[in-house]
Protein backbone atom coordinates (compact mmCIF):
# COMPACT_ATOMS: atom_id res chain seq x y z
CA UNK A 1 0.00 0.00 0.00
CA UNK A 2 2.87 2.33 0.77
CA UNK A 3 4.35 1.86 -2.71
CA UNK A 4 0.99 2.69 -4.29
CA UNK A 5 0.73 5.92 -2.32
CA UNK A 6 4.30 6.88 -3.26
CA UNK A 7 3.59 6.33 -6.94
CA UNK A 8 0.43 8.42 -6.72
CA UNK A 9 2.42 11.20 -5.08
CA UNK A 10 5.04 11.12 -7.86
CA UNK A 11 2.31 11.11 -10.51
CA UNK A 12 0.65 14.17 -8.99
CA UNK A 13 4.01 15.94 -8.87
CA UNK A 14 4.59 15.27 -12.57
CA UNK A 15 1.11 16.44 -13.50
CA UNK A 16 1.47 19.70 -11.58
CA UNK A 17 5.05 20.51 -12.54
CA UNK A 18 4.96 19.96 -16.30
CA UNK A 19 2.80 20.15 -19.42
CA UNK A 20 2.89 18.28 -22.74
CA UNK A 21 4.15 21.42 -24.48
CA UNK A 22 7.06 21.78 -22.04
CA UNK A 23 8.05 18.13 -22.37
CA UNK A 24 7.83 18.21 -26.19
CA UNK A 25 9.97 21.36 -26.26
CA UNK A 26 12.56 19.75 -23.97
CA UNK A 27 12.49 16.56 -26.03
CA UNK A 28 13.11 18.46 -29.25
CA UNK A 29 15.98 20.37 -27.65
CA UNK A 30 17.61 17.09 -26.58
CA UNK A 31 17.04 15.66 -30.06
CA UNK A 32 18.73 18.61 -31.75
CA UNK A 33 21.79 17.86 -29.58
CA UNK A 34 21.69 14.20 -30.63
CA UNK A 35 20.57 13.07 -27.17
CA UNK A 36 17.80 10.82 -28.44
CA UNK A 37 17.44 8.64 -25.34
CA UNK A 38 16.80 11.74 -23.26
CA UNK A 39 14.44 13.15 -25.87
CA UNK A 40 12.37 9.94 -25.77
CA UNK A 41 12.01 10.28 -21.99
CA UNK A 42 10.53 13.75 -22.49
CA UNK A 43 8.18 12.57 -25.23
CA UNK A 44 7.03 9.72 -22.98
CA UNK A 45 6.25 12.23 -20.24
CA UNK A 46 4.38 14.38 -22.76
CA UNK A 47 2.28 11.35 -23.70
CA UNK A 48 1.70 10.54 -20.01
CA UNK A 49 0.45 14.01 -19.04
CA UNK A 50 -1.50 14.78 -22.22
CA UNK A 51 -5.21 14.34 -22.87
CA UNK A 52 -6.08 11.15 -24.76
CA UNK A 53 -6.02 11.68 -28.56
CA UNK A 54 -5.09 15.37 -28.17
CA UNK A 55 -2.89 17.02 -30.79
CA UNK A 56 -0.14 17.30 -28.21
CA UNK A 57 -0.21 13.54 -27.58
CA UNK A 58 -0.11 12.86 -31.31
CA UNK A 59 2.82 15.27 -31.71
CA UNK A 60 4.64 13.41 -28.94
CA UNK A 61 4.02 10.10 -30.72
CA UNK A 62 5.42 11.53 -33.94
CA UNK A 63 8.57 12.94 -32.34
CA UNK A 64 9.13 9.79 -30.29
CA UNK A 65 8.94 7.64 -33.42
CA UNK A 66 11.47 9.92 -35.14
CA UNK A 67 13.87 9.66 -32.19
CA UNK A 68 13.54 5.87 -32.08
CA UNK A 69 14.37 5.76 -35.78
CA UNK A 70 17.53 7.80 -35.17
CA UNK A 71 18.59 5.16 -32.65
CA UNK A 72 17.89 2.37 -35.20
CA UNK A 73 15.13 1.04 -32.94
CA UNK A 74 12.93 0.57 -35.97
CA UNK A 75 10.56 -2.04 -34.54
CA UNK A 76 9.65 0.32 -31.72
CA UNK A 77 9.32 3.23 -34.16
CA UNK A 78 6.86 1.15 -36.19
CA UNK A 79 4.66 0.60 -33.14
CA UNK A 80 4.62 4.31 -32.32
CA UNK A 81 3.92 5.40 -35.90
CA UNK A 82 0.98 2.99 -35.95
CA UNK A 83 -0.47 4.67 -32.86
CA UNK A 84 -0.06 8.03 -34.55
CA UNK A 85 -1.59 6.90 -37.83
CA UNK A 86 -4.68 5.49 -36.10
CA UNK A 87 -5.70 9.10 -35.65
CA UNK A 88 -3.93 10.67 -38.67
CA UNK A 89 -4.96 8.21 -41.37
CA UNK A 90 -4.59 10.75 -44.18
CA UNK A 91 -1.07 11.87 -43.26
CA UNK A 92 0.86 10.81 -46.37
CA UNK A 93 4.24 11.84 -44.97
CA UNK A 94 3.92 9.52 -42.04
CA UNK A 95 2.74 6.60 -44.12
CA UNK A 96 5.98 7.20 -45.99
CA UNK A 97 7.87 7.34 -42.67
CA UNK A 98 6.27 4.07 -41.56
CA UNK A 99 7.29 2.53 -44.88
CA UNK A 100 10.86 3.66 -44.26
CA UNK A 101 10.90 1.90 -40.88
CA UNK A 102 9.71 -1.34 -42.48
CA UNK A 103 12.31 -0.84 -45.21
CA UNK A 104 15.09 -0.54 -42.62
CA UNK A 105 14.16 -3.91 -41.08
CA UNK A 106 13.87 -5.44 -44.58
CA UNK A 107 10.13 -6.03 -44.37
CA UNK A 108 9.72 -5.02 -47.98
CA UNK A 109 6.11 -6.18 -48.40
CA UNK A 110 4.89 -3.88 -45.65
CA UNK A 111 7.19 -1.09 -46.80
CA UNK A 112 5.74 -1.29 -50.30
CA UNK A 113 2.17 -1.08 -48.95
CA UNK A 114 3.03 2.03 -46.95
CA UNK A 115 4.87 3.77 -49.79
CA UNK A 116 2.05 3.05 -52.22
CA UNK A 117 -0.54 4.29 -49.73
CA UNK A 118 1.45 7.52 -49.32
CA UNK A 119 1.55 7.91 -53.12
CA UNK A 120 -2.20 7.31 -53.31
CA UNK A 121 -2.82 10.00 -50.70
CA UNK A 122 -0.49 12.50 -52.39
CA UNK A 123 0.45 11.47 -55.95
CA UNK A 124 2.14 14.84 -56.61
CA UNK A 125 4.86 14.40 -53.97
CA UNK A 126 8.12 13.12 -55.54
CA UNK A 127 9.54 12.05 -52.16
CA UNK A 128 7.06 9.18 -51.87
CA UNK A 129 7.86 7.90 -55.37
CA UNK A 130 11.56 8.19 -54.60
CA UNK A 131 11.11 6.14 -51.41
CA UNK A 132 9.43 3.35 -53.36
CA UNK A 133 12.12 3.52 -56.07
CA UNK A 134 14.90 3.25 -53.46
CA UNK A 135 13.32 0.06 -52.11
CA UNK A 136 12.98 -1.41 -55.62
CA UNK A 137 16.64 -0.59 -56.26
CA UNK A 138 17.59 -2.36 -53.03
CA UNK A 139 15.68 -5.40 -54.31
CA UNK A 140 17.66 -5.28 -57.59
CA UNK A 141 14.50 -4.48 -59.55
CA UNK A 142 16.40 -1.86 -61.52
CA UNK A 143 13.98 -1.34 -64.39
CA UNK A 144 11.01 -0.82 -62.07
CA UNK A 145 13.13 1.44 -59.88
CA UNK A 146 14.10 3.51 -62.91
CA UNK A 147 10.48 3.85 -64.03
CA UNK A 148 9.37 5.09 -60.60
CA UNK A 149 12.37 7.42 -60.30
CA UNK A 150 11.56 8.97 -63.66
CA UNK A 151 7.98 9.59 -62.47
CA UNK A 152 9.40 11.44 -59.44
CA UNK A 153 11.65 13.53 -61.69
CA UNK A 154 8.73 14.30 -63.98
CA UNK A 155 7.03 15.90 -60.97
CA UNK A 156 10.19 17.78 -59.99
CA UNK A 157 13.18 17.67 -62.33
CA UNK A 158 15.35 19.36 -59.66
CA UNK A 159 14.63 16.81 -56.94
CA UNK A 160 18.20 15.78 -56.22
CA UNK A 161 17.40 12.68 -54.13
CA UNK A 162 15.61 11.17 -57.14
CA UNK A 163 18.31 12.39 -59.52
CA UNK A 164 21.10 10.82 -57.46
CA UNK A 165 19.10 7.61 -57.16
CA UNK A 166 18.73 7.57 -60.94
CA UNK A 167 22.52 7.85 -61.21
CA UNK A 168 22.97 4.92 -58.80
CA UNK A 169 20.58 2.83 -60.89
CA UNK A 170 22.33 3.77 -64.14
CA UNK A 171 25.71 2.77 -62.69
CA UNK A 172 24.24 -0.58 -61.63
CA UNK A 173 22.88 -1.00 -65.17
CA UNK A 174 26.37 -0.34 -66.66
CA UNK A 175 25.26 2.99 -68.09
CA UNK A 176 27.87 5.18 -66.41
CA UNK A 177 28.32 7.39 -69.49
CA UNK A 178 24.78 8.66 -68.90
CA UNK A 179 25.64 9.46 -65.30
CA UNK A 180 28.56 11.64 -66.39
CA UNK A 181 26.28 13.46 -68.84
CA UNK A 182 23.57 14.04 -66.20
CA UNK A 183 26.03 15.39 -63.65
CA UNK A 184 27.88 17.54 -66.19
CA UNK A 185 24.59 19.22 -67.09
CA UNK A 186 23.50 19.63 -63.46
CA UNK A 187 23.56 23.08 -61.85
CA UNK A 188 24.14 22.63 -58.14
CA UNK A 189 25.03 24.47 -54.94
CA UNK A 190 28.01 23.83 -52.72
CA UNK A 191 25.90 21.89 -50.23
CA UNK A 192 25.64 18.91 -52.60
CA UNK A 193 28.99 19.18 -54.39
CA UNK A 194 30.43 16.21 -52.47
CA UNK A 195 27.46 14.01 -53.44
CA UNK A 196 27.95 14.97 -57.09
CA UNK A 197 31.70 14.35 -57.04
CA UNK A 198 31.29 11.02 -55.25
CA UNK A 199 28.85 9.82 -57.92
CA UNK A 200 31.10 11.10 -60.71
CA UNK A 201 34.03 9.28 -59.12
CA UNK A 202 32.15 5.97 -59.07
CA UNK A 203 30.98 6.44 -62.65
CA UNK A 204 34.50 7.17 -63.90
CA UNK A 205 35.82 4.13 -62.02
CA UNK A 206 33.20 1.93 -63.69
CA UNK A 207 34.34 3.34 -67.04
CA UNK A 208 37.95 2.47 -66.21
CA UNK A 209 39.05 6.09 -65.94
CA UNK A 210 40.65 6.08 -62.51
CA UNK A 211 42.60 9.29 -63.08
CA UNK A 212 39.32 11.19 -63.48
CA UNK A 213 37.89 9.27 -60.55
CA UNK A 214 40.79 10.43 -58.38
CA UNK A 215 40.25 14.02 -59.54
CA UNK A 216 36.62 13.84 -58.39
CA UNK A 217 37.59 12.50 -54.96
CA UNK A 218 40.15 15.30 -54.59
CA UNK A 219 37.43 17.82 -55.42
CA UNK A 220 35.18 16.30 -52.77
CA UNK A 221 37.98 16.48 -50.19
CA UNK A 222 38.29 20.24 -50.74
CA UNK A 223 34.84 20.52 -49.16
CA UNK A 224 35.06 17.68 -46.61
CA UNK A 225 38.68 17.16 -45.70
CA UNK A 226 37.74 15.10 -42.63
CA UNK A 227 35.63 12.56 -44.53
CA UNK A 228 37.19 9.15 -43.92
CA UNK A 229 35.34 7.49 -46.81
CA UNK A 230 36.71 10.01 -49.29
CA UNK A 231 40.26 9.43 -48.04
CA UNK A 232 39.70 5.68 -48.28
CA UNK A 233 38.50 6.02 -51.87
CA UNK A 234 41.49 8.22 -52.64
CA UNK A 235 43.79 5.52 -51.28
CA UNK A 236 42.04 2.97 -53.52
CA UNK A 237 42.59 5.09 -56.62
CA UNK A 238 46.23 5.81 -55.78
CA UNK A 239 46.86 2.11 -55.25
CA UNK A 240 45.21 1.21 -58.55
CA UNK A 241 47.41 3.84 -60.22
CA UNK A 242 50.45 2.26 -58.51
CA UNK A 243 51.29 5.40 -56.53
CA UNK A 244 52.24 3.36 -53.48
CA UNK A 245 53.54 5.97 -51.03
CA UNK A 246 50.66 8.34 -51.69
CA UNK A 247 48.20 5.47 -51.37
CA UNK A 248 49.61 4.51 -47.97
CA UNK A 249 49.52 8.17 -46.88
CA UNK A 250 45.84 8.45 -47.82
CA UNK A 251 45.02 5.11 -46.20
CA UNK A 252 46.67 6.18 -42.95
CA UNK A 253 44.53 9.33 -42.87
CA UNK A 254 41.39 7.32 -43.72
CA UNK A 255 41.94 4.86 -40.88
CA UNK A 256 42.83 7.60 -38.39
CA UNK A 257 39.53 9.36 -39.14
CA UNK A 258 37.47 6.17 -39.26
CA UNK A 259 39.37 3.35 -37.48
CA UNK A 260 36.77 0.80 -38.59
CA UNK A 261 38.19 1.16 -42.12
CA UNK A 262 41.15 -0.95 -40.96
CA UNK A 263 38.90 -4.01 -40.93
CA UNK A 264 38.09 -3.56 -44.64
CA UNK A 265 41.55 -3.26 -46.16
CA UNK A 266 42.78 -6.86 -46.13
CA UNK A 267 40.16 -8.12 -48.59
CA UNK A 268 39.88 -4.99 -50.72
CA UNK A 269 41.20 -5.86 -54.19
CA UNK A 270 41.92 -2.20 -54.90
CA UNK A 271 44.94 -2.45 -52.57
CA UNK A 272 46.58 -5.27 -54.50
CA UNK A 273 49.48 -3.00 -55.52
CA UNK A 274 50.35 -1.99 -51.94
CA UNK A 275 49.53 -5.17 -50.00
CA UNK A 276 53.16 -6.15 -49.67
CA UNK A 277 54.43 -2.75 -48.54
CA UNK A 278 55.68 -2.41 -44.98
CA UNK A 279 53.25 0.40 -44.15
CA UNK A 280 50.23 -1.56 -45.36
CA UNK A 281 51.27 -4.63 -43.36
CA UNK A 282 51.64 -2.44 -40.28
CA UNK A 283 48.03 -1.30 -40.67
CA UNK A 284 46.93 -4.92 -41.08
CA UNK A 285 48.66 -5.80 -37.82
CA UNK A 286 46.69 -3.02 -36.11
CA UNK A 287 43.52 -4.65 -37.43
CA UNK A 288 44.54 -7.98 -35.88
CA UNK A 289 45.31 -6.31 -32.56
CA UNK A 290 41.87 -4.67 -32.54
CA UNK A 291 40.09 -8.05 -32.88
Amino acid sequence: MGNWKERLKRTRAILTETTPAIEIHEGLAEGFEGNYEESIEHFDRAIYVSIFNSEERLDAYFFKASALSELDRHDEAIDVYKKYLKHKKDDASDWNNLGYEYYKIKNYDEAKKCFEHAIKLDPEEPLFLSSKAEMLFELKENKKAMDVTNKALKLDSNYTDALFLKCDILIEMNRSEEVIKILDDLEYDEDIVTDVKELESIAYHELGNDIKGLECVNEALKFESDNGSFWYNKACYLSILDRKEEANDALLIATSIEPENINEIENDEDFENIKNTERFQKLLNQSVLRL
